[in-house]
């Protein structure tokens, strides 16, 4: 079944309110207050007759005095039809073609005109106030056939004329999607006896069910929905395009209010700035310069905003421009939403637009061409004729997505926020690219394959350098390629393993190198190695440290000269490092493991004690200690109380 919110619009006192009482039954004027004044200050609800099985309208009735414009615009931010309601003895007034413009700039595209009161006038003032309504939205929306139905709820003329018109174009809306991210924007908070906090809204897209949990933005806390009713009704779960009502476990009413968004994806998060697209209207009565302080509504929020203009210093009536918004408060914002910009003072409506980054870097002026390229793929699919063209658009945008600025890559729950599309959609687009060969997922994420080959060539520039720099190192450490690099660790793990199986660097432990790597030392270095080696396993389990044999062998440079050295004889497996100050050759080191091992296993099970061990190996405490914790590190011994044990092998 489709579900379709149906929304009115038009100037204060032409009879909104009481037009949708006759078409539904429901005095939507919840306050004593609105009652008594006459007038809608807050949004009201209602259901439409419910006599179709594939059809389900909800209706938002909107104030229309201009003192309460900031309420019509968290009603109107979820319509998908609009009623424009203009009053026969008055005509069109000025809430009236303001009312017209927010429900374009907030994407509305199909209406309906109701002339109330068509009982006050004659028949040749009623077609001038006919033709005045048409002609006020074709300035507008431009060349259009809404439907056009004079009507008197107090003498219940015309009503089922638009009663007809209203389901007719009804069906002619387009439907939203159950198959995507979860998304309320809410309206409402309060608290019910019994039940506890409710929340009400339009869900924009996706499902939500009870059971299930939300969270709160942009304050990020968490709800488990208790239950779930639409038009007042018990249901398992809303749908896209329905009026919902929420019932919250775990937050209280003064925790959620109208301007906040349930959504149910970790993905979604508030931001401050947004790159967009913004169109000035035409009557605007001022033109925008740089910095300009503005109010921004998105949803049901409403924050004060300052444009940033990008190579310009103003923006004229009419004209349309990329622009940064930097918001005073968080927002949380999709691709492809629609918003709408009220003058600060005067508080008049003078624009708004579309969402073309929700979650934008802050640009310099002069970078306008980052943004003037990021059109929405979402808007590009929808407002092209060509299923072909709307196809290649929403493929250039999310591979502009993917390839970002920092080649972090993207996932697909981020490129569904940031193009606008559906999770669905994504996933269709992104594996078509994959096969085309212009997209590759690793960890989830997708990356370009230009982000791919930036990685191949960074690690085998990096790899190659440090080879040059330190030729005698068996390799570079991983940990360290992965740092210098600053692309995402998966990425680089899957790079080096594309270049090992391809043959052209080969991973050993912890380091990386190329294969055909040969670690060297210079002839000085290896004079000083082999040097090095003779005197380490002449002096058996007493080896002189690195200090006395830098002393030793008077090399210039001292100590910092042979580290380089052992370093290069450790990693051959030609030395042992127990400490940084002591190496011992790795035989003589293997001879010292089988002495420990035939003493301690012939022991019956006793522990050695350190004077008993120094005995076997016949050498000071100095030499010993060292010995035994490196025999512990390594896994042949264990310390008890009573001395060292053989570990047990598992």
């Amino acid at each position: 079944m489709k579900s379709v919110v149906l929304g009115t619009a038009g100037h204060v006192d032409h009879g909104k309110t009481a037009l949708i009482e006759a078409l539904t039954g429901v005095n939507t004027d919840r306050w004593q207050e609105e009652r008594e004044r006459g007038i809608t200050i807050d949004l009201g609800f209602a259901r439409y007759p419910q006599r179709l099985d594939d059809l389900d309208i909800s209706v938002v009735d909107v104030p229309g005095h201009e003192d309460f414009v900031k309420n019509m615009l968290a009603g109107a931010s979820g319509v998908d039809l609009l009623l424009l309601v203009v009053a026969a003895d008055e005509g069109p007034m000025p809430q009236t073609r303001e009312h017209l413009w927010i429900a374009r700039l907030l994407g509305v595209r199909r209406g309906v005109v109701a002339v109330t009161k068509a009982d006050l006038v004659d028949a040749e003032w009623l077609e001038l106030v006919s033709d005045s309504a048409r002609s006020e939205v074709s300035n507008v929306f431009g060349e259009c056939d809404w439907p056009i139905i004079a009507v008197s709820a107090l003498k219940e003329r015309g009503l089922a004329d638009l009663d007809r018109a209203i389901v007719a174009t009804a069906r002619e809306a387009e439907a939203r999607r159950d198959d995507d991210l979860f998304r309320l924007p809410v309206d409402r908070s309060f608290t019910v006896r019994g039940i506890g906090t409710v929340v009400t809204g339009t869900v924009w897209s996706g499902t939500v069910q009870t059971g299930g949990e939300v969270r709160i933005l942009p304050g990020d806390r968490t709800a488990r929905v208790r239950g779930v009713q639409v038009h007042g009704g018990d249901v398992e779960r809303a749908r896209a395009g329905q009026r919902a009502a929420l019932a919250l476990a775990g937050v209280d009413r003064w925790q959620v209010a109208r301007g906040d968004v349930l959504a149910a994806d970790p993905v979604w998060r508030s931001h401050t700035v947004l790159d967009a697209s913004l169109t000035l209207i035409p009557d605007a009565p001022w033109s925008l310069k740089h910095w300009q302080r503005l109010r921004f509504h998105l949803g049901t929020s409403e924050t004060m905003a300052r444009l940033v203009l990008h190579e310009r210093d103003r923006l004229q009536p009419g004209e349309t421009h990329p622009v940064q918004l930097r918001l005073e408060r968080p927002v949380v914002a999709r691709a492809g939403d629609r918003f709408v910009i009220r003058f600060y003072s005067p508080v008049v409506t003078i624009g708004g637009g579309v969402v073309i980054d929700p979650w934008a870097r802050r640009r310099r002026r002069s970078t306008r061409g980052a943004i003037a390229v990021a059109a929405p793929s979402a808007g590009d699919a929808a407002d092209s004729a060509d299923a072909g063209e709307a196809g290649e658009a929403a493929s250039a945008a999310i591979e502009r997505l993917v390839a970002g600025e920092d080649g972090a890559g993207a996932d697909e729950a981020e490129l569904s926020i940031r193009s606008g599309l559906s999770p669905v959609d994504v996933s269709k687009i992104v594996k078509s690219m994959e096969a085309a060969g212009a997209l590759r997922q690793v960890a989830r994420r997708w990356f370009t394959l230009d982000a791919v080959r930036d990685v191949r060539e960074a690690l085998l520039a990096a790899v190659a350098s440090h080879h040059e720099s330190d030729s005698h190192a068996q390799g570079v450490g991983l940990e360290f390629l992965r740092s210098r690099l600053g692309r995402p660790q998966a990425l680089v793990n899957a790079v080096l393993a594309d270049l090992q199986r391809e043959g052209l660097v080969r991973i050993e432990g912890s380091l990386a190198a190329l294969s055909e790597h040969r670690p060297r030392l210079d002839p000085k270095q290896e004079d000083t190695a082999k040097e090095i080696a003779r005197r380490l396993r002449e002096a058996g389990f007493s080896p002189p440290t690195v200090k006395e044999l830098a002393r030793g062998l008077s090399v210039g440079g001292g100590e910092q000269a042979l580290l380089p050295v052992l370093k290069f004889l450790t990693e051959r497996g030609d030395l042992v490092a127990v400490t940084q100050d002591l190496y011992y050759d790795a035989g003589v080191m293997a001879q010292a493991r089988q002495r420990i091992t035939e003493y301690l296993a012939g022991g019956g099970g006793q522990a050695g004690r350190p004077s008993e061990l120094r005995e076997v190996l016949g050498v000071t405490r100095k030499y010993l200690i060292p010995l035994l914790e490196y025999l512990d590190a390594a896994g042949l011994t264990r310390r008890t109380s009573e001395g060292r044990v053989l570990r047990e092998t598992p």
